[in-house]
């Protein structure tokens, strides 16, 4: 079994760890995530972000196993483009040692769930093609991500998907958050 809870402290410090473990290509912007994070209430940082591309930087989550080890962690941010109508996952990972476990499930309907309290309309993400991804993009298509846009480099190609957060789906949503609110806490 696994909590979800918010990072703090040490937890937000081996969510980083995990992070970085899963995602070691990021690039400028992303190594900034966790320095921002921890500061963003001062303004020199958000202006820094906002230079990043992104408007503001939500709560970050972390699975916690009964061991209390960090197995997975999510999050939110926004962007200047589509802020009042799409939250974006950030830092959607399962620890590679902890796949299979239905980690993963968990965490994602977990951030669905926070995604439609926030009543945008979208809940967007981008990811790769990297066979490290695969398992992920099973998941984002079970749960209705659309693929809306492909980015093709030299050695990947980046995926944006999106989730459509309809009224319907809002009360599909409150109803799994009361029948299965013990698998998050």
């Amino acid at each position: 079994m696994v909590r979800i809870i918010e990072a703090q402290g040490a937890l937000l410090d081996e969510a980083e760890k995990l992070i970085k473990k899963v995602f070691p290509w990021m690039d400028l912007s992303e190594q900034i995530t966790f320095w921002a994070y921890r500061r963003r209430s001062k303004s020199f940082v958000c202006v820094l972000m906002r230079l990043c591309g992104v408007s503001s930087l939500s709560t970050i989550w972390v699975a916690v196993n009964d061991n209390g080890d960090v197995c997975g962690t999510t999050g939110f941010y926004t962007t200047p483009k589509d802020k009042t109508e799409a939250s974006w996952l950030s830092w959607f990972c399962v620890d590679p040692k902890q796949r299979g476990l239905g980690i993963g499930k968990i965490l994602l309907n977990f951030s669905i769930d926070k995604a439609r309290e926030s009543n945008k309309r979208f809940l967007r993400l981008y990811t790769s093609d990297d066979p490290n991804e695969a398992a992920a993009q099973g998941l984002y298509e079970k749960h209705g991500f659309k693929i809306i846009k492909k980015k093709k480099y030299i050695s990947h190609t980046i995926l944006y998907r999106e989730l459509i957060l309809s009224r319907r789906s809002l009360r599909q949503g409150l109803v799994f958050n009361t029948l299965y609110q013990n698998t998050y806490e």
